[in-house]
């Protein structure tokens, strides 16, 4: 029993957890200094309030020592067809070994959902891991809810 409850303790310790990987890349611009991208990617988002189907563009500004800037649009579709929308800013360290990135991101979201309501207008932040050569992401974070 004491194992169960560690389980649900550590399974606890986030709000939402994010599992994609990239379906398109686009070249933006680029230059001798930066690199800008665009990146849609999809996979599943589990947690606390809602799981369903993630789907994201993210505008990269890659600067020369290959760290990057992130601006991040995104839609989550509960799986009870509940939309829930955010938009934010991070940042994703130079690659290391094996091509992987520290991320950290955060920023807003809002949903029509009545049941989900509470989550309108409350921050998001996450920190994870981006795998550059195989186009993938793991991030894990926390919601902060407003008072209404």
């Amino acid at each position: 029993m004491v194992k169960t409850l560690s389980k649900k303790r550590s399974s606890a310790k986030y709000d939402v957890i994010v599992k994609a990987k990239a379906t398109s890349t686009r070249i933006v611009g680029i230059n001798n200094e930066i690199v800008r991208l665009e990146t849609n990617g999809k996979g599943q988002v589990t947690g606390k309030y809602y799981s369903g189907v993630h789907w994201d563009t993210v505008e990269s500004t890659i600067l020369s020592d290959g760290s990057a800037m992130l601006a991040i649009k995104y839609l989550h579709v509960t799986k009870n067809g509940e939309s829930i929308a955010g938009t934010g800013t991070g940042t994703q360290l130079s690659p290391k070994k094996g091509g992987f990135a520290k991320v950290t991101a955060e920023g807003t979201r809002w949903t029509s959902a009545p049941k989900l309501s509470h989550l309108n207008g409350g921050r998001w932040t996450v920190n994870g891991e981006m795998n550059t050569i195989r186009e993938t992401v793991e991030v894990r974070g926390n919601f902060t809810i407003l008072n209404t």
